[in-house]
């Protein structure tokens, strides 16, 4: 029988690039991350603080001229929209996000090793660099999503309530404080989860890990610190560091005060943990057999 009488019809468009393949993989993981209630639960814990801040910030320049003495009160707040204000709110949604990811790392990476899904999407036209870099863009949206976005509305907030437009000309290092920070802990926890994960694909055993990380060793970090009198222990904390790199960022980084002073160790420290998470993940995702 011809194979024109079975319907089939030739392929007379052009071929997508393989990277073209990444955008159905962010999709379809963000889609996962959406369907689960502790996303909604987590995400209205961070819109909460992004709505006191939002408000306050209004409250503030409607009562800058009416009420100066009310105004320096918030001031003392740290809602005055310079860099540290910045740091101090998307430091807060990090944490949220933190948890978030802690939850939901397991649905984003780990089942596609445990549930055959890594080699169904190995066996298209697609390679292995093609497959992480979609999932860590999937986890860097999200990360993006709860800290780097609502930062970003707060500070055009800011700058329309102020009595000129000459605040975002005055104040350059912020929006790139605001982008670099955010930048960071997406790089940062993408390959970190998607390391973990991949390690251990499982949600209890990943959640103990992340928490280990996140907790564990800050707490051990401090105790360390207060039995050897050594605040270089303190760089223990994954966390602590890429607050340090945001102050950096920010150019709110002042190497006169203790806890500032580790900047250079905290430079070090954070780039090779990206090194061997990234290691750690394509050393696994090589190990996956694909038939094609």
């Amino acid at each position: 029988m011809a194979i024109e009488l079975l319907g089939y019809r030739g392929w007379r468009g052009d071929l997508r690039s393989p990277w073209m393949a990444c955008w159905p993989i962010v999709r379809s993981g963000l889609s996962l991350v959406l369907r689960r209630k502790i996303f909604w639960v987590l995400l209205a814990l961070g819109l909460l603080n992004f709505l006191f801040t939002f408000a306050i910030i209004y409250i503030k320049a409607q009562l800058a001229v009416e009420n100066p003495g009310f105004a320096k009160f918030l001031d003392s707040v740290k809602v005055t929209g310079t860099g540290e204000a910045y740091l101090d709110f998307m430091f807060a949604q990090g944490t949220v996000t933190m948890l978030l990811l802690a939850f939901a790392g397991s649905q984003l990476i780990g089942s596609d090793y445990h549930q055959g899904g890594l080699s169904f999407y190995l066996s298209r036209r697609m390679e292995r660099r093609h497959y992480v870099s979609a999932k860590l863009l999937a986890i860097e949206a999200i990360v993006l999503l709860i800290t780097t976005v609502p930062a970003l509305v707060l500070y055009v907030e800011y700058g329309l309530l102020s009595n000129s437009l000459d605040y975002f000309r005055e104040n350059p290092r912020i929006l790139f404080g605001i982008l670099g920070y955010g930048l960071i802990m997406a790089v940062v926890l993408s390959l970190l989860l998607a390391a973990i994960a991949s390690w251990v694909p499982r949600a209890v055993p990943l959640v103990m890990t992340w928490s280990c990380i996140f907790i564990l060793l800050p707490i051990v970090g401090e105790h360390m610190r207060n039995i050897r009198d050594n605040r270089i222990w303190r760089l223990l904390s994954l966390w602590r560091d890429l607050r340090t790199l945001g102050k950096w960022c920010f150019g709110s980084l002042n190497l006169e005060r203790d806890e500032d002073r580790l900047a250079y160790w905290a430079a070090w420290i954070v780039p090779a943990v990206c090194l061997i998470c990234l290691i750690v993940l394509v050393r696994k995702v090589r190990a996956v057999e694909v038939v094609r």
